[in-house]
């Protein structure tokens, strides 16, 4: 009778303690990617799903692929998933969680991992988005400086020829005005020698006509000192 008394009492422990394992939550996981989530085409990239139990099993999935599903026992806390020579169809969201040996339960899905597999060659065909911006700013401020400095060059060229065809106007006006200047200081030294000829003329005609005619002077009586006249009468 003790004996199966024991049995039963072990056996109920026992049950027990399975159904307290059964209902035990299991902390969810961690997951990175390493060396990091952004990977280019053609390489490779480690997912590291980090639990909180040892001896456990590790599930890798995909949150676009159900289907998608990779399992790896481990004796410590964490399992490595490799994944290589990735394409573009490999990216997008996963997810890990773990499983003791003897539950069939799976802890919570770690927080979501965003993977990214870039493309070089068409990186290398369409430059991104802000360098085309820039490019064309820069081309655009390059036209309109050459632009300006075109324009500034036709100014400056046309306020250079207006001041020469107004200075050569002035030579011609002034040009125009020395020769009558000339003219009439010559009629004016004309009329001087005219004038001055006729009156020598005039001179010697009269001298001709009258050749003993006196001086003038000479023909004027000499006018004697006082008292002359007086003496003469007595």
């Amino acid at each position: 009778m003790i004996t199966e008394f024991l049995s039963l009492l072990c056996l109920g422990l026992s049950l027990g303690f399975e159904d307290e394992k059964k209902n035990e939550t299991l902390t969810k996981p961690y997951l990175s990617a390493l060396p990091s989530p952004v990977v280019e085409q053609g390489r490779n990239v480690t997912l590291r799903c980090l639990g909180h139990r040892h001896n456990v099993t590790f599930m890798l999935g995909k949150l676009q692929d159900s289907g998608y599903r990779q399992e790896q026992r481990s004796a410590g806390y964490e399992a490595e998933f490799l994944l290589t020579h990735l394409e573009p169809k490999d990216a997008g969201t996963y997810f890990c969680a773990y499983k003791t040996m003897g539950s069939q339960e799976w802890s919570e899905e770690s927080e979501h991992l965003q993977l990214e597999v870039t493309d070089d060659r068409n990186k290398r065909r369409a430059p991104p988005g802000g360098k085309v911006t820039r490019s064309i700013i820069a081309a655009t401020c390059c036209c309109l400086s050459i632009l300006l400095l075109f324009l500034s060059i036709f100014l400056i060229n046309r306020c250079t020829q207006h001041d020469l065809s107004h200075e050569e106007s002035t030579k011609r006006t002034s040009h125009s005005k020395l020769p009558q200047q000339e003219a009439m200081d010559a009629d004016s030294s004309d009329l001087e020698r005219t004038s001055v000829s006729a009156k020598d003329l005039q001179g010697v005609s009269y001298a001709d006509r009258n050749p003993k005619a006196p001086p003038a002077a000479a023909s004027a009586p000499a006018e004697g000192p006082p008292g002359s006249c007086e003496r003469t009468v007595l």
